[in-house]
Parts: structure tokens; C-alpha cells; sequence
């Protein structure tokens, strides 16, 4: 993957973001907003109900229909984003990496383009690491430039960053986009209970990259060689596989793709699968997702 050639790619259709949770406003007012913010501006207007606080009465509004008129309000946006990366050896092998890095690019572009509060953290041996919070292009660029060195050998793109508790750098009920296979070296997955009870004050969005080889496996007419990666080492075997065996195989990393979702919600609905390094493919599936929860889906 070349980076002039994917960032030419996420240009194309930025994702449109949708909060999962609302927060109140960090200024004094009775509105609620899927954003936090100082400010606030009309969302629209409703005729007064029995029940509602009389001192919401808009008056000039009330005056120019003819009726006692509620304005609807919502807090100007201020809505903060982080994508986690994983680079741990298991995201490693065959195409996963080409997954992260293109699906990571478009969400930082996206955030961007929205105009939004973001940032880019790894996710290491010794807990994530955050390259920092920002607006604007040249964060976008700095970020994007840090993503790349990340996978790159002799490079150093942790340098600068910081082991922060991530209640220091990213506000509850903030979206954070987790991308990972959720794998440990040893082909289990990872502890996902420790993982959400450390999160859960976030908005949530685990974006899962397992290919075929991880989720399900090839169907085999008859016996082949499939070659296979060491995460750790790197080195590949062709290891002579049976269709007999192709398919416990199968039924193994089925199960264990199942129990996955069922940790952490249906595809579609509360996760996101990537299965391929296609960027087109990869925006339209974030995309269908975030527009599921707007109920702009079909």
C-alpha cells in the first residue's frame, strides 16, 4: 500500500459520524446534545405542553405563530474521537495491516472533516499509548505521517507520545474507535471482560480485522498447501492441509469469531468486521454502520 495512493483514497467519501451517547452540556442549561459544548443554538420548535417549565417559552417565537412555542435547543458541537490501533504481532500477518492502516487514515481524515476534536492512540505491550489530541490539517498530516512510522521498521513513532490513563486525554461518553483482531499471540482472544469494563465510559466502536483465515476458513475440495505466518518471527511454512482438516479448522475459528460478537455485539449493530484491505469497501461498511444508528439506513 502506498501512502499517496490511499490518502488520494479516503479523500473520496469521508465517514459521517453519528454519537452513540448523549452528554449534558458542560454550560449551565437543561438540554441534552450527542455533543459537549459551551454554547447552544435551535434545533427546532414545539407548542408548549402541560408539564413543561414555563421560563422555556420563547416569546417572540410564541408571538409569530400564535401559540405558546418551546425552542428546541442542542449544545454547539464539540465532539472528541479516537481511533486505537493494535501492533501487536498477530495484526501482522497477510493482509490485516493493509486493514488497519487504510481504515485508520479514512477515520482520522473523517474526524477532520468534521470539523471535531481528535486523536490517534496505540495500543502497546505496556497499555496505549496517546500521540495526542487535536483540530485542523496539520494534526491530520502529523498523525497520518505517525501512523505510517508506526509499521515501519527503523522508525520510531512512539517517540514524543505518552502512557496516558485515557480518562486524561478523552472525556466520558467520547467515541472511540478500538481496531484490532482481539487476539493474543496464541490464537485466543484476548480478555475482552477487562477490556470493556475499562472502557465502558466511552462510546464504544470495536472495529474487528479478522480475514477468512481467522473468522472461518477457506472451503477445500481437496488437499493442499496453505502457507502459513509465524506473528512473532514473521517466517512462513506451507503446511500440506486436508479437507478433513480444513474443516475442524473451520469449526474452530467459527466458534471462537462467535463468541467474539457475542462479546462485544452484532456486526453492523454494535461492531464493525473488516475482512479486506478494499478502502472503498472498508468506508461503505463504517459508513452502513454509523447510519444504522442515525436510522438512515435502506
Amino acid at each position: 500500500m502506498d501512502s499517496k495512493e490511499l490518502l488520494h483514497g479516503i479523500r473520496s467519501r469521508p465517514v459521517n459520524f453519528v454519537p452513540g451517547k448523549k452528554v449534558v452540556s458542560t454550560a449551565p442549561g437543561e438540554w441534552t446534545s450527542p455533543f459537549e459544548g459551551k454554547g447552544y443554538e435551535p434545533l427546532g420548535y414545539r407548542d408548549f405542553e402541560i408539564g413543561d417549565d414555563p421560563r422555556r417559552i420563547n416569546i417572540p417565537a410564541s408571538a409569530r405563530r400564535g401559540e405558546l412555542t418551546i425552542v428546541e435547543r442542542v449544545a454547539l458541537r464539540d465532539f472528541k474521537i479516537m481511533v486505537i490501533i493494535d501492533n501487536s504481532p498477530s495484526m501482522m500477518v497477510r493482509e490485516k495491516l493493509d486493514i488497519q492502516i487504510g481504515i485508520t487514515a479514512s477515520l482520522l481524515y473523517s474526524a477532520w472533516k468534521s470539523e471535531t476534536t481528535f486523536g490517534l492512540g496505540v495500543n502497546t505491550e505496556d497499555g496505549i499509548r496517546s500521540l495526542g489530541m487535536g483540530i485542523g490539517s496539520r494534526h491530520f498530516y502529523h498523525l497520518y505521517q505517525k501512523l505510517w512510522d508506526t509499521f515501519t521498521p527503523n522508525k520510531n513513532s512512539l517517540k514524543g507520545s505518552r502512557k496516558l490513563h485515557l480518562s486524561r486525554c478523552l472525556p466520558p461518553n467520547a467515541m472511540m474507535l478500538y481496531c484490532s483482531d482481539f487476539m493474543q499471540a496464541d490464537g485466543r482472544l484476548m480478555d475482552l471482560l477487562a477490556l470493556k469494563r475499562s472502557i465502558q465510559r466511552y462510546d464504544f466502536v470495536p472495529i474487528i480485522i479478522q480475514d477468512e483465515f481467522e473468522s472461518s476458513f477457506p472451503v477445500l475440495e481437496h488437499g493442499t498447501f496453505i502457507s502459513f505466518s509465524n506473528p512473532e518471527t514473521g517466517d512462513r511454512e506451507d503446511v500440506w492441509m486436508s479437507k478433513s482438516e480444513a474443516m475442524k479448522i473451520k469449526s474452530v475459528h467459527e466458534a471462537r469469531f462467535d463468541e467474539l460478537i457475542e462479546s462485544v455485539g452484532t456486526p453492523g449493530a454494535h461492531s464493525i468486521h473488516l475482512s479486506s484491505p478494499d478502502i472503498k469497501q472498508m468506508i461503505k461498511k463504517v459508513d452502513g454502520f454509523f447510519r444504522r444508528r442515525s436510522g438512515r439506513a435502506g
